[in-house]
């Protein structure tokens, strides 16, 4: 327990450089961008016209005013605090609007990774035992057009046959599991395919290993060499990539969001960006960073009871 409370602490240090470059960039995007942040703020109703005055006085209230680094410091110490502003569209806190909208980002992510387990590690197995088939042919075939197609035609796709044609699916909406369905699956179809191939190479690769050798001399069963030897090991690069594709995710269902019509972090932040509210993109921009370092610590973590060597300090 003391080892692992160590490299648990020790990959944790390892995340606050990475903190602090995600709190940059975030800053960075308000500063750089284009426009006058006091002239949007001002000019939210469509028809006003602010004097030099009241833009003047809007800035100091900003803090606009002051030298870019003490703006940072200023905008940090709000942060850290669970202040991330005011949107400038709804002039509501963009911290109750991110938290309103993250449940449903999150259904769609584990319905997504729901997709990859029940279907990708299983069929990445299977196909394993199907060397150079026809059968291994034609998953390959089907994992190709599942990395390879668009998230936003996949959609199309889905759209047109399971709710126009079939009508087995609604095509957009929240609240409902049937809902989710088509959402979550053209949202997890590219690393779907991906974890099918990586789970079959993973575990053809490792056939040879010399322990695995060793197994089949002592006369164990290829089913239980499989699951006792060869799977645990072959995860760890599944594991990688799902934690990845996981912390991911927060920036890829803004266009599946926006096309099945989902009222979560993609939509949202979409929306901010065609109306230019920057404390809006500045909060997801922290939100979407941080979460995405903490799944990947948590799988981090993972590697620890999956890699025997993690275990003995090698």
């Amino acid at each position: 327990m003391k080892d692992f409370l160590y490299y648990a602490l020790n990959r944790l240090l390892h995340l606050i450089p990475f903190l602090i470059g995600i709190t940059l960039v975030s800053f960075l995007l308000g500063v750089a961008a284009p426009g006058d942040p006091a002239v949007s703020v001002l000019t939210m109703d469509g028809s006003s016209e602010p004097t030099l005055r009241e833009l003047a006085e809007m800035r100091q209230k900003m803090g606009l005013d002051q030298p870019v680094w003490v703006q940072y410091v200023q905008w940090l110490s709000r942060a850290v605090q669970g202040d991330l502003g005011i949107s400038y569209m709804t002039q509501k806190s963009v911290l109750a609007e991110l938290t309103t909208r993250i449940p449903v980002t999150f259904y769609l992510s584990f319905c997504a990774l729901g997709w990859i387990l029940l279907f990708g590690i299983p069929l990445g197995v299977w196909l394993s035992q199907f060397e150079n088939t026809k059968k291994e042919l034609a998953v390959r075939l089907f994992c190709l057009v599942l990395i390879s197609a668009p998230g936003f035609w996949l959609g199309i796709i889905f759209m047109l046959l399971f709710s126009e044609h079939l009508q087995l699916l609604p095509a957009s909406g929240y609240g409902t599991f049937r809902q989710m369905l088509m959402p979550s699956f053209v949202l997890a179809a590219s690393t779907l395919g991906a974890v099918i191939r990586l789970q079959s190479l993973s575990i053809r690769e490792l056939r040879g290993a010399a322990y695995i050798l060793m197994a089949r001399a002592k006369g164990l069963s290829e089913d239980t060499i499989l699951i006792r030897h060869l799977f645990p090991n072959a995860l760890m690069p599944v594991v990688t990539m799902l934690g990845t594709f996981f912390g991911s995710i927060l920036g890829g269902s803004v266009i599946i969001e926006d096309m099945f019509s989902l009222p979560g972090l993609g939509s949202y932040v979409l929306t901010a960006i065609w109306g230019r509210d920057y404390p809006v993109i500045q909060g997801y921009v922290i939100l979407s960073g941080t979460l995405f370092l903490l799944f990947n610590y948590l799988v981090d973590l993972s590697y620890y009871f999956l890699n025997p060597a993690l275990r003995k300090g090698e």
